[in-house]
């Protein structure tokens, strides 16, 4: 029977020892996902005194091959990260709870049990109750009085919320480079027929696009052990928003810009499974070399602030941030190359408006951690990644 193709789901989990196939736990909603055991075909074309070229096929070695694309999911994102980049070092928000008499709509304070720093972007309730808000300064002992410089609404809180009820503020993601702890992954796939589990799942490419007009999307390469089959998985979607490309800020030559049409960054990694003397088919474990980080970037051309990055060699930091209002949850992404070399740059005269395209790679250097790129991502996973 023809099978309903979106009924497939994807699971991924980062391992704790290479290799060792791990359950999902996180589900990640695609708009594409192909994946392919590799066997490497051996032919015996020995000349044998006859007519014919081919006279034996035996498989040989076996890994498989991923290549994912997906929306940029603030909570998402930094699994991916943490497998292209290197090590989340995370600085959790401040759990507490509503505590006096609770809040009523259109407050434009609320009394906390515990302090909350001013300026920490706050989710209020849990579930169909959940809003969110930017604090100003607490006041009290406690309970603590806490005003509210910012509200999803606009106007006050937008829903009454009870005592006791959870609020929590954003976590802080840093990724840096690290050759020595990079994380592989275990993926779970149903594709419809049954379940199968790739483990030591190693990321070789990470494309971010950005484009104002569209939805922010990841572009994931990987390679992985063979596939075994494993029991369903049962992981939750998440029910964030994406990142959307008009929530884009750029940054670059020392100062924000509003110039910026479009990003499409790569991140890098040469990957290769190694088939070793282990006297079996699958590879010993998948390698994973250096990294580097280039991409292109279009701007409106009205003056010469983007061009002299290229004509002057300035190599000065260059900083993509996304950042949702609100109501959308008030997560951010941020990606920085601290020492940024823009290699080539043109004029474009050929549409209705003057624009010049770029190209830019991250250099190594002491502020991201002797890497070329580093990235931050703020939202409501409290736990490294």
């Amino acid at each position: 029977m023809t099978q309903l193709s979106r009924a497939s789901t994807l699971g991924i989990a980062r391992e704790l020892a290479l290799g060792q196939y791990l359950a999902p736990t996180m589900a990640v909603p695609f708009t594409k996902a192909t994946f392919e055991d590799v066997y490497a075909q051996l032919k015996d074309e020995s000349v044998r005194g006859d007519d014919s070229i081919l006279h034996g096929m035996y498989q040989g070695t076996v890994d498989a091959t991923w290549d994912i694309e997906c929306m940029c999911y603030p909570d998402i994102v930094g699994m991916f990260l943490r497998g292209m980049i290197g090590p989340d070092t995370v600085t959790p928000g401040i759990s507490t709870t509503i505590a006096g008499t609770g809040t009523a709509i259109g407050a434009n304070s609320i009394p906390l049990a515990a302090s909350v720093p001013v300026g920490s972007t706050i989710a209020i309730d849990t579930g169909a109750n959940v809003e969110y808000a930017i604090t100003g300064v607490p006041t009290g002992t406690g309970p603590y009085s806490t005003p509210l410089t910012s509200t999803g609404s606009g106007a006050g809180l937008a829903k009454t919320h009870a005592v006791g009820a959870t609020v929590v503020s954003q976590a802080v993601h840093l990724f840096k480079q690290s050759a020595f702890q990079r994380s592989t992954f275990s993926l779970t796939v149903f594709d419809t027929i049954g379940t199968l589990g790739f483990s030591s799942a190693a990321i070789s490419d990470m494309q971010i696009k950005i484009d104002p007009k569209s939805a922010v999307t990841l572009s994931i390469k990987m390679l992985s052990y063979p596939s075994a089959p494993q029991a369903p998985m049962a992981q939750p979607y998440t029910s964030l928003p994406p990142m959307l490309g008009w929530q884009w800020q750029m940054s670059n030559g020392g100062a924000a810009s509003t110039r910026g049409i479009s990003l499409d960054l790569t991140l890098k990694r040469a990957t290769e499974a190694l088939h070793l003397s282990t006297g079996q088919q699958q590879p010993r474990e998948i390698f994973a070399g250096p990294m580097e980080a280039d991409g292109s970037y279009k701007a409106i051309f009205e003056n010469m602030s983007d061009l002299n990055l290229y004509q002057q060699y300035i190599q000065g930091p260059a900083t993509s941030m996304l950042v949702q209002p609100l109501p959308f949850g008030g997560a951010s992404f941020g990606l920085t190359m601290s020492q940024s070399g823009f290699y080539k740059g043109a004029r474009d005269l050929s549409g209705a408006y003057a624009a010049a395209s770029f190209s830019l790679s991250g250099i190594a250097n002491a502020t991201d951690g002797g890497g070329v790129i580093q990235a931050v991502v703020k939202n409501f996973v409290q736990t490294v990644y």
